[in-house]
């Protein structure tokens, strides 16, 4: 085994050091230019991509070298256990990703740390170790496509895409990472034997092998359906390409102009005063605010957006720091530090949560706002949300004042308070919201002679068929603070029922697993929202794939090599996981052989 081990480090040793000596010198590079620990998401996934698609590449390579048939029976035919030469190839296989991904980033890290002003948290130095975590998940997906058996292992590259939308952060993330390598290695260790393409003989590990091959199919039928979405634009009957969306539609409500929304909202009121908003609406400026999805976390590796800010007048740049929940400051022109700066009276009280600078000179985090004074070198709270409420959306003016929106209510601030002190603000009134804030798409403010006219819409999460009930509320605040109901319209939708909602009814089950996996060690979030209960149409939808797919499990089966217990196994997992179940039967299992009724005579050959 050692030397198994050594001898594929020897083979790709090259490759691994020049590997390593080109993304020493990206990261390096880049590091002179921009700091690399304050960066937005978009630069991170772009560099897990890059290690994804390495480890995969190494797992293709290196497994493809050996999986010709007589190398394959030459390396399982050592005085070996099998899974003693699995854990050689991919012993070697991570310290030749280790030298190439990890080591890179934490020589960066490390030198940021010693040898500049730059902030690096004990969260950037987890990021080596997911960086090497990521590349060997897509290796021993790399690894595991080669091996199986090619009608179907390929699917197996759909789980890595987990890790795009997982709502994990910091350790929990690296928690992920860990639990979905170990599920990678399990299905290589199943695959690495002599006959790979064989079915395994217990069932529970045909399923594990078949909960890839669902999965891919699942997530290919439902790519399949933007096929219709592109059939639709070609003839240009798709609403997204209309000249003019469908009247009374959330393509329409998206698009509007605030003075729009709010004029939709109240099209049908027999309020006595409709029709001088309408006119107001006409004179006035509206302000739209769009809520946050996403608030930053504690300890997560990735940044929403750079969490730094530049004071001019002292040329200082202050950085927000993790480890200590205060901004740590460097000169903008000498790269020296500055010390920290915290909240309080005197400076050195540290933030509640991670703090992320906003336009002008405002700072948010989930409980509060602050102004940072280039005058003073201080922060100041300025608004302080209720307690069990997280912000949704920092302030920003609507008419003379200030709202906030948190993940419960819209607050308004005094505007000439905010202008002319620094004082902790009080909420001049304070809006409930209608619905949850995780399907809200667009708040619309209009300023009356005497109080607001507010819109909420809510739209969010429609595409996804999490959101079966759009709706738009128009609600009039007096001067007050009274609010009442002004109008109610139901939003309606765009694209059939049948298509948006294909993610679930093509296998509920799966659905089901698939926003488990997305939540896996995950914090609640309490920006978004869950998904609202299928109407019954799609219920019956869903249930007539899975008998379906149970009916045609019965008759595929018996065609295919399956004992009768494996058999029955395998229609039961078709009537409950549906379509993509019975796709995998018919990729997995081989035809059974059959004789021909009559052999030809055979005679000897002449003498």
């Amino acid at each position: 085994m050692n030397d198994l081990f050594k001898s594929e480090l020897l083979r790709f040793r090259l490759w691994a050091i020049a590997a390593a000596a080109v993304h020493a010198g990206i990261l390096g590079f880049m590091a002179r230019i921009v700091d690399l620990a304050q960066q937005p998401l978009l630069v991170y996934q772009v560099f897990a991509m890059t290690y994804a698609v390495a480890g995969t590449l190494l797992g293709l390579y290196q497994m493809g070298s050996y999986r010709k048939p007589n190398q394959w029976l030459s390396l399982l035919h050592r005085p070996l256990h099998r899974l003693q030469i699995a854990g050689a190839l991919g012993g070697a296989g991570a310290v030749l990703l280790f030298v190439a991904a990890a080591l890179p980033i934490a020589l960066v890290a490390l030198y940021q740390d010693t040898m500049t002003a730059r902030v690096v948290d004990m969260r950037h130095w987890m990021m080596p170790i997911a960086g090497w975590l990521i590349a060997l998940i897509g290796y021993a997906a790399g690894a595991y496509a080669m091996i199986g058996n090619r009608r179907h292992s390929f699917a197996v590259l759909v789980l890595p895409m987990l890790l795009m939308f997982a709502q994990a952060s910091g350790v929990a993330m690296l928690g992920l990472q860990v639990t979905l390598l170990a599920v990678l290695v399990g299905l290589v260790a199943i695959v690495f034997r002599p006959d790979p393409v064989a079915v395994p003989r217990s069932f529970a590990a045909t399923a594990a092998t078949a909960l890839p091959v669902q999965l891919g199919a699942y997530f290919l039928v439902w790519m399949l359906g933007y096929g219709v979405e592109l059939a639709w634009t070609a003839t240009g009957s798709h609403p997204l390409n209309m000249p003019t969306p469908p009247k009374g539609g959330y393509i329409e409500a998206d698009r509007a102009e605030g003075k729009d929304i709010l004029l939709l909202g109240i099209e049908h009121s027999r309020n006595p005063d409709a029709a001088l908003w309408r006119e107001q609406i006409a004179l006035s400026d509206v302000y739209t605010h769009y809520p946050l999805r996403n608030l930053p976390r504690r300890g997560e590796m990735t940044n929403l957006a750079p969490m730094e800010f530049t004071d001019g007048e002292r040329n200082i740049t202050w950085v927000f720091k993790h480890d200590s929940m205060r901004f740590v400051g460097y000169g903008t022109l000498d790269k020296r530090p500055r010390g920290e700066l915290g909240v309080g009276v005197d400076n050195q009280r540290a933030f509640p949560a991670p703090t992320q600078p906003f336009a002008a000179d405002y700072l948010y985090n989930a409980h509060a706002a602050y102004q940072y004074d280039d005058g003073q070198g201080r922060f100041h709270e300025r608004i302080r949300l209720p307690q069990g409420e997280v912000m949704a959306s920092p302030p920003q003016p609507a008419g003379d004042n200030l709202l906030v929106l948190s993940d419960r209510a819209a607050y308004f601030y005094p505007g000439r308070e905010a202008m002319n002190g620094l004082d902790l603000l009080q909420p001049l009134m304070r809006v409930p919201m209608p619905g949850k804030v995780g399907n809200l798409s667009r708040m619309d403010v209009v300023e009356l002679l005497d109080g607001y006219l507010v819109s909420f819409t809510y739209t969010w999460g429609v595409w996804s068929s999490e959101l079966q009930h759009p709706f738009q509320q128009v609600l009039r605040i007096d001067g007050n603070g009274r609010v009442r109901d002004i109008a109610r319209r139901d939003i309606g939708k765009d694209l059939p029922t049948a298509y948006t909602a294909r993610i679930w009814w093509l296998s509920p089950l799966l659905r089901t697993l698939c926003l488990g996996a997305q939540d896996l060690y995950a914090a609640p979030d309490p920006l978004r929202a869950s998904p609202q209960p299928m109407p019954r149409s799609m219920l019956w939808l869903a249930l007539a794939g899975c008998v379906a797919s149970l009916l045609g499990a019965i008759w595929l089966s018996t065609r295919l090599q399956l004992s009768s217990r494996n058999r029955w196994l395998w229609v039961a997992m078709c009537g409950v996981v549906g379509l993509p179940a019975l796709v995998a039967l018919w990729l997995m299992v081989p035809k059974r052989e059959t004789l021909p009724a009559s052999l030809p005579d055979l005679q000897p050959a002449a003498a």
